[in-house]
């Protein structure tokens, strides 16, 4: 019983503490290091009382987005400042030569419907447009975007058309939350206003709440979610 009681004791003392910042710098580089999908080469990893910050430079957009889901997926991590600049080497692409691209691979995604997304290249910056049905097509035109060569950032202005939402919508989302294993012993309260939904509490990870707010979003006739979730590890 006593020695149950220690590790207790030192659990807690963890718990409140948290990671030490030099041991959180090595674990998310060494998840960096990890993803074959990222060029980890040329990223600094710094880490203050569980605040990441990414600076340095990655090849593209892509890289900067997988950059941050892999240091999210680190324990330990509170918040992340991703600072890291995209394209740093080899030559710039003309913007019509990234338009043009990326109006093809949306063409190309059988996710998102064609001709539904507007795409829009200022200094290698693309600004995705239009209406489409369901938050999942607006995730796969993002995603197929941040792939393309030249692509610096995104701004998605992308709409979700006002299908009708059920009048139960905050319930059924509460439902699935409870279903689902990786959001378990969070503390999640729904509600919404119209289209709206409100997601009010407590998680343990980053990648609870975004499981959170994929369900939310995945609930019939919602074309918005308010994110109002913290992070308690």
């Amino acid at each position: 019983m006593v020695k149950i009681g220690l590790w207790n004791e030192i659990w807690l003392e963890r718990k409140i503490m948290g990671k030490a910042d030099s041991l959180l710098e090595k674990d998310v580089k060494e998840e960096l290091d990890w993803d074959t999908l990222l060029d980890s080469t040329r990223i600094i990893v710094t880490a203050s009382d569980g605040h990441v910050t990414l600076t340095g430079a990655v090849p593209t957009y892509y890289e900067w987005l997988e950059a941050s889901d892999d240091a999210w997926r680190v324990g330990g991590v509170k918040s992340l400042d991703n600072e890291l600049i995209v394209g740093l080497a080899g030559e710039a692409i003309a913007d019509s030569d990234v338009a043009v691209a990326c109006r093809a691979v949306l063409d190309g995604d059988r996710f998102v419907p064609k001709g539904a997304v507007t795409v829009d290249v200022r200094d290698s910056w693309v600004t995705l447009g239009g209406t489409v049905r369901h938050h999942s097509q607006r995730q796969a035109a993002n995603q197929a975007v941040s792939k393309v060569a030249g692509v610096r950032g995104v701004t998605d202005n992308i709409l979700i058309s006002s299908d009708p939402v059920p009048s139960d919508v905050a319930d059924r989302i509460s439902r699935a939350l409870q279903r689902n294993a990786i959001i378990d012993n969070s503390l999640i309260k729904v509600s919404n206003s119209g289209h709206t939904v409100y997601l009010d509490g407590t998680v343990g990870s980053y990648t609870a709440m975004q499981e959170a707010l994929d369900t939310a979003w995945n609930a019939p006739g919602v074309t918005e979610v308010v994110n109002r979730l913290m992070i308690m590890p």
